[in-house]
């Protein structure tokens, strides 16, 4: 693990040990900070703010649980075999529901107690204009998730134990989302020049202020559009705003964290790469549905999206045991051969015929070619590739990309909201989707090699923005739907938003009877959203019920719509 890795783990380290012991209790509701306890005396707030930062991506706890099992599976970018029986059905969990709020608000992590911390700690303080600001934008990130995850959440309060306020109300979605908006613009605009005292401790840009600036707008457009179903008045007021402000230009603008030597049994790790390749290997696959996008044209090989070859490898040496860990010598990264990458049908199931019987793959879903006992499959398909997403040490995690941006602004120059050529937004928008590859030095030679110039422009004249507005509103959002793959919570908030790309939930009677009547929500549709930790309704219950009114229908299931998500 080189120093900077070192440093990252440091940092965390020394944030959680800080923070640790100020309360005792882990409920989001309860996890006020009271600034009595704290001072520059006893904490290094860029030390905490570095801690955030690094929360604020995920952990493997949450991202296993929330961002693959569930997200990743429920929109289909992978599939599992192992764990269709458990999840991939859409069947419940209440601890995996709760994990993303748990990481976010515990003591143990918190990133949300950390942020506001900080802001509280340097509002007003002489010296740090460009930092509070700063602390503002990572503020409004790490809310605006938490939000789209689960809808209504306590927000106002949150924060204010020195006023008396143990358990803050939870807040509407509109109002929160309101007041994202506000502070983002805000925060935008009292940025002044590049200069930032936090330097190194800030993990994306270095202290660049200037580039926070331009977070803060490629953000704004982004929460803009989330409310493209709900209120399109604000949509268009803040979309055109975020683009006046001044938005990302290049690649190099992403707000990233590179991953430049991390330590897979640690937090320095990439999340997903920690997953895929260390954590939980040989269990996850591209799903037949997004290998079916990337190809395009099935007919002709020639149609194929340049990018397959740094989204899925393939193992097809049978001698090595791809259970491995990611540490072991075994492990062995596979083929990136485009022609042979290949998607795993969405359905296939692993479970034990009796309590006397061996566990055996079937196919529930009536997909060809059902797998075979011997766990032949893993050399059969595509896994998460190992020399780009599945990489923990190497890795790179995206948060808001020059990529995305683009793509937004193409769908809002269609819907006329901002000034521009949709197509032109588009054409850079999959252009910085192609080039952000650049980043994984563990895939510079299949960057090299597959992402020319000659490729990303044939790939352009084969799939042109072109047709209805409607069909126009497909091509962006499954662009965004590629682009986004390993940013499973966007991705699976963007995908509710547009409806693209069209997906078919699993259905499956055998399934259903096998495991009972699942009352809890609907296993026929792809769930909205993560339902409330139960220990909400115990220790806020008079939060926990006004949260409730803000979904459709005002249930805590998995299969209720938050506000923006209207159908």
């Amino acid at each position: 693990m080189d120093k900077s890795m070192k440093k990252i783990f440091l940092y965390i380290t020394i944030a959680a040990f800080s923070l640790v012991g100020l309360n005792g209790c882990n409920d989001f509701g309860d996890m006020n900070v009271d600034p009595e306890h704290l001072s520059g005396g006893n904490l290094n707030y860029n030390l905490l703010f570095t801690g955030a930062q690094v929360q604020a991506l995920g952990s493997d706890w949450d991202v296993w649980r929330n961002g693959v099992i569930y997200c990743s599976t429920m929109i289909q970018h992978t599939t599992s075999v192992g764990w269709t029986w458990n999840y991939c059905f859409y069947d419940y969990s209440e601890g995996y529901n709760a994990a993303f709020w748990e990481v976010y608000s515990s003591d143990n992590r918190g990133a949300i107690r950390e942020i506001i911390t900080i802001v509280n700690q340097w509002k007003d303080k002489e010296g740090f204009g460009n930092d509070y600001q700063i602390a503002r934008i990572m503020k409004a990130y790490i809310f605006h998730r938490m939000t789209d995850l689960y809808g209504d959440i306590p927000y106002f309060e949150v924060g204010r134990l020195d006023e008396g306020i143990g358990y803050p109300k939870y807040d509407t979605q509109k109002a929160i989302y309101d007041d994202l908006l506000k502070e983002l613009d805000e925060a935008q605009a009292a940025i002044s020049g590049s200069s930032s005292q936090l330097g190194s401790a800030d993990l994306y840009y270095g202290g660049d202020a200037s580039k926070w600036k331009k977070l803060a707008n490629s953000l704004m457009l982004r929460v803009a559009m989330r409310l493209s179903k709900v209120d399109q008045t604000t949509a268009k007021t803040y979309a055109a705003k975020a683009l006046a402000n001044g938005v990302f230009t290049s690649v190099d603008d992403n707000a990233m964290l590179v991953h430049t030597d991390g330590n897979a049994t640690n937090d320095s790790a990439e999340p997903y790469g920690k997953i895929f390749g260390r954590e939980d290997p040989a269990t996850f696959f591209i799903s037949e549905t997004f290998m079916n996008i990337l190809r395009g044209d099935l007919t002709n090989s020639a149609d194929d999206d340049p990018r397959i070859a740094l989204i899925g490898s393939i193992c097809t040496d049978t001698t090595e045991n791809p259970a491995e860990p990611y540490t072991s010598g075994a492990y062995v990264k596979g083929s990136a051969d485009p022609a042979l990458q290949k998607g795993l049908p969405v359905g296939y199931v692993r479970y034990r015929l009796s309590t006397a019987g061996a566990d055996e793959d079937r196919n529930l879903a009536d997909a060809p070619n059902p797998p075979s006992a011997d766990k032949g499959y893993i050399y059969q398909y595509s896994m998460p590739s190992r020399y780009t997403y599945s990489d923990p040490v190497k890795g790179v995690t995206m948060l808001v990309t020059h990529a995305e941006t683009q793509l937004l602004l193409a769908e809002a120059a269609v819907r006329g909201w901002v000034s521009g050529q949709a197509n032109a937004y588009y054409e850079a928008g999959v252009q910085a989707a192609m080039e952000q590859f650049k980043f994984y030095s563990g895939a510079s030679e299949l960057y090299t090699q597959h992402l020319t110039a000659a490729a990303v422009s044939n790939y352009l004249t084969a799939h042109p923005l072109s047709g209805t507005d409607e069909e126009k509103y497909e091509q962006i959002n499954t662009q965004y739907y590629i682009t986004t793959f390993c940013d499973e919570y966007e991705a699976f908030a963007n995908w509710r938003r547009s409806g693209y790309p069209a997906l078919t939930p699993v259905k499956n009677s055998d399934y259903k009877g096998s495991r009972g009547a699942l009352t809890f929500h609907s296993i026929d549709a792809i769930p909205r959203r993560f339902t409330y930790p139960s220990s909400e309704a115990q220790s806020n219950p008079k939060g926990y019920a006004e949260g409730l009114k803000g979904l459709t229908p005002a249930t805590d299931r998995m299969s209720s719509r938050v506000w923006w998500d209207k159908e």
